[in-house]
């Protein structure tokens, strides 16, 4: 059933922007909740964030969503006011609310009603805190206004002919200007006396951190009933109690700490004072920046690829142009311009960089309820912490990483950390840590996932493969410690006796790899039995522009990432070995087994001679010469995909274009020491492991 809103494109699109960040601070803020307890301003911001929800879903129309942020809201106002507890039951339906309030946001980007029905969420929360009620007494039905020794002092001194009044005002549930209607009575009344103290107060009342009740005491010379009909004309108004206060003791106040002296003001100078003032500068602060489309970043970061392009080809003229005409006045400005032109492109280069940088934090506030929710199902106790959320990186990886620390959580909540009673059997606490932490390297992001949990034993992961037929017996007992755990990452590996929820299909850390991988960066781990697990990513900053060495094979010229270059040397021939069937030489004590481009691209033939340049090159803590024929330089290039007509091509993770218009291959690194590793897996059954690491 297709639907239709209140409101133009670009206010639903405004609406969904705004709808997402409200959406993920709950998500957020519930998680918090449920530890941090009632946390005053922790229930504030989350209740301003379901009352913004409900507001601008009424505005549009969306009612079904209005009517379920609604019932949220009395749930977070009682919080809010103590006539309930935070409880886990009660955090588990405002988080089921939160999932029906997702579904309910997906109809306004499609415009077609879902199939669920609210009914049943509305009516638990309906039904939250009712059993409580009754021991709550007099302050679930009346506003709890306690007035510290200067308020009650201040109604004493009153002279004979003003009065002290209590007023509990009412307000329409449904109206959408709750906030102004609180105001609206603070103001009328202003006018007819003081209004001593409120609650809620001026400030929360016009940060919209209202409810429908309104308490407040005042001063005034009017009579009740004068007082009773003025606040009842204001529209929106159901209810109205005007009584007699009689002001507290010294003696009586003291039993009851009350809270700092807020007076709600008599006029709308209220804004004046220094909380607004500071709300009014964080205001003044927002305004300044602006939402951009990412494909309009993603076309600018095309075009100041292609000015970087052109940056090298115009500094390249210009240097050929010197030697021809080193005295030539107007090659000389020409030079200089080029200089500039370089300059202003790489300002401009990184300042486009920057502005496609996200905080990792908008990946890492995903996971605190994933964890929670997994470690409900499995029956565990964890604590999750979370590190370096502020951490940059470039939103193409952002974009790209999210599955690959799931799969990684999920192993460590269903693998790694024990249940309660195995880990009291074990002299550790019953509740286990898992810690999500980021940080930068160099030009690189860390991101670990650490637990402490039972840890890995290369041993029962040996016999698990062997059990499983993915590597025989005999290459088991080849194995060092390290490559054993590189088991877990075999396609249709798992650990699990039976599949759950969590995991247990063999599927995951493959995925996790493999991911990695395509991001070029990589993953190690570090494990120890009884004491727990880390797996560290490493991954660039950017995939869009990288600094590269430049090499001739042959003919052709091509680009391997600095990132992955060790060192570049020159060997004789005579020091080349053969170790099962493949071309190797020692370095630096280590065993560096060759490639020869003319085997990974058959039409390449490389320079003959008595000697090899060969490029040591890493990826991760695996090592590879590649064979070239002479080296061109050091220069920055801007990744151009291979295209899908050509496909995934085998040693290539793309293409980039010279400054001399030429094309040259981006080497793969990771690729090609993923096909020797798979090449030699047989030969290690019977022979020395050729890969250095």
């Amino acid at each position: 059933m297709s639907l239709s809103f209140d409101a133009t494109a670009e206010e639903l699109k405004l609406f969904l922007e705004e709808a997402e960040e409200q959406l993920q601070l709950l998500d957020e803020d519930l998680i918090k909740l449920e530890s941090d307890g009632a946390n005053p301003d922790l229930l504030q911001e989350i209740f301003r964030a379901a009352h913004t929800l409900k507001g601008s879903s009424a505005t549009i129309g969306h009612q079904r969503m209005a009517q379920l942020t609604h019932a949220m809201e009395t749930v977070l106002d009682k919080l809010r006011k103590g006539t309930v507890s935070v409880e886990t039951q009660i955090i588990n339906t405002l988080l089921e609310s939160l999932d029906a309030l997702r579904v309910l946001t997906s109809e306004v980007e499609s415009l077609k009603q879902s199939s669920l029905d609210i009914t049943g969420v509305v009516a638990k929360l309906a039904a939250t805190g009712i059993a409580s009620a009754g021991s709550v007494g007099k302050s679930s039905s009346e506003t709890l206004l306690t007035l510290s020794d200067n308020e009650n002092a201040l109604l004493s001194s009153s002279d004979d002919d003003t009065h002290s009044y209590r007023l509990d005002v009412q307000v329409d549930e449904d109206s959408p200007l709750m906030a102004a209607r609180h105001f609206q009575v603070l103001i009328e009344l202003g006018a007819l006396g003081e209004v001593v103290k409120s609650s809620p107060s001026a400030e929360e009342i016009e940060s919209e951190q209202v409810g429908p009740k309104l308490a407040l005491v005042m001063t005034s010379q009017a009579d009740p009933k004068t007082i009773k009909d003025l606040v009842a004309s204001i529209s929106d108004i159901k209810s109205v109690d005007v009584r007699d206060y009689a002001p507290a003791s010294a003696k009586d106040t003291s039993a009851h700490p009350s809270k700092p002296e807020t007076k709600a003001p008599a006029t709308s100078k209220a804004a004046s004072n220094p909380e607004r003032a500071e709300a009014g500068a964080a205001q003044a602060k927002l305004s300044k920046t602006v939402r951009i489309d990412v494909e309009r970043l993603d076309n600018l970061m095309n075009l100041v690829g292609e000015l970087v392009i052109e940056r090298t080809r115009l500094q390249q003229i210009g240097a050929s142009l010197e030697m021809s005409s080193s005295d030539d006045v107007t090659v000389a400005r020409l030079l200089e311009a080029s200089q500039h032109v370089g300059r202003i492109t790489n300002e401009l280069q990184e300042e486009i960089m920057k502005s496609r940088m996200l905080p990792i934090e908008n990946v890492f506030n995903k996971f605190p309820r994933m964890v929670r929710d997994l470690a409900v199902k499995s029956g565990k106790q964890i604590n999750f912490v979370v590190e370096g959320q502020e951490t940059e990186l470039d939103r193409s990886v952002i974009e790209q990483i999210g599955d690959p620390l799931i799969h990684l959580l999920r192993n460590s909540i269903d693998h790694g950390i024990e249940s309660p009673e195995d880990r009291e059997r074990a002299g550790k606490s019953p509740a286990g840590t898992i810690r999500l932490s980021a940080f930068h390297q160099e030009n690189h992001i860390v991101i670990m996932v650490e637990d402490d949990g039972k840890g890995i034993d290369p041993q029962v992961l040996k016999a698990a493969a062997v059990a499983k037929k993915l590597i025989s017996q005999e290459m088991a007992d080849r194995m060092g410690e390290m490559q054993a755990i590189e088991l877990i990452f075999q396609s249709g590996f798992s650990m699990a006796k039976k599949v759950s929820d969590v995991s247990g299909r063999g599927v995951g850390m493959d995925i996790v790899k493999t991911n990695v991988e395509r991001l070029n960066g990589f993953i190690t781990t570090e494990s120890h039995p009884g004491s727990g697990t880390k797996f560290i990513i490493t991954l660039p900053l950017t995939l869009a522009i990288i600094q590269a060495l430049l090499v001739s094979v042959g003919k052709r010229i091509c680009a391997i990432p600095l990132v992955s270059v060790l060192e570049t040397v020159r060997l004789d021939k005579s020091s080349v070995k053969s170790i099962n069937g493949r071309e190797a030489v020692t370095l630096r004590g280590n065993v560096l087994p060759l490639i020869r481009f003319s085997t990974v691209f058959h039409d390449v033939d490389g320079v003959g001679g008595d000697s090899l340049l060969i490029v040591a090159t890493k990826f991760g803590d695996k090592q590879v010469g590649l064979v070239v024929d002479s080296l061109v330089g050091q220069q920055e290039i801007v990744i151009k995909p291979l295209g899908r007509l050509l496909g995934d091509i085998r040693g290539l993770s793309g293409a980039t274009i010279l400054g001399d218009g030429r094309v040259a291959l981006i080497i793969d690194v990771a690729a090609l020491i993923r096909e020797l590793i798979r090449e030699q897996t047989g030969a290690a059954e019977s022979g020395t492991a050729l890969l250095a690491s």
